[in-house]
């Protein structure tokens, strides 16, 4: 028997779902007599780039010692599952059941953003007085690139037209310095 590591992505529409899902393939493994090392429930993030046109999924982890024909009948279960976005499976060498690094991460961002969320009750701010002072930091210098924006455009236009202006006092000024031909004298 080899030791998997099975990670896999469930589209976010079916988050109730997503237990049972992660259960039924619990209960595939163990049917077939497969024993589960650690099975866990990531949580929902995002996605590094737009899948079936998600932008987050639902990850879930489950490390198995199985035989391969297990493996197999897992992969085309996965195959013909619309709720599943995307599956890796990868042999380990030995028996994993400490958290993984992925569960941890997830945790830590977790943990930032409640901790955010309680900077800005210590302030005194309601979470909705908190992002609406967000949304007019982040609209203030929104304007403030635009009134840039729109000030370097402007002196754009006027360097062009006095580089018009040179031009045509060039010409001039080169006119003036060519020589008179006298036209009565040969």
């Amino acid at each position: 028997m080899n030791h998997y590591e099975i990670v896999f992505l469930v589209h976010p529409d079916q988050k109730s779902d997503s237990e049972a899902i992660l259960n039924k393939y619990c209960d595939q493994i163990k049917s077939s007599n497969g024993t589960i090392d650690r099975s866990e429930n990531i949580g929902s993030r995002k996605l590094a780039y737009p899948i079936q046109d998600c932008y987050k999924a639902n990850y879930f982890c489950i490390n198995v010692t199985c035989d391969s024909d297990q493996i197999d009948s897992l992969k085309e279960s996965f195959k013909y599952n619309d709720a599943i976005l995307r599956h890796l499976i990868v042999r380990k060498d030995e028996i994993e059941t400490e958290p993984s690094s992925l569960l941890k991460q997830t945790q830590e961002d977790g943990e930032t953003q409640l901790e955010e969320y309680e900077a800005s009750i210590k302030n005194d701010n309601t979470p909705k007085e908190a992002t609406k002072n967000i949304d007019e930091s982040t609209s203030g210098v929104e304007a403030d690139a635009k009134e840039e924006a729109d000030h370097s455009d402007d002196t754009s236009d006027e360097t062009d037209n006095s580089e018009k202006n040179n031009d045509g006092d060039e010409n001039k000024a080169e006119t003036e310095n060519e020589p008179k031909e006298d036209k009565g004298t040969t």
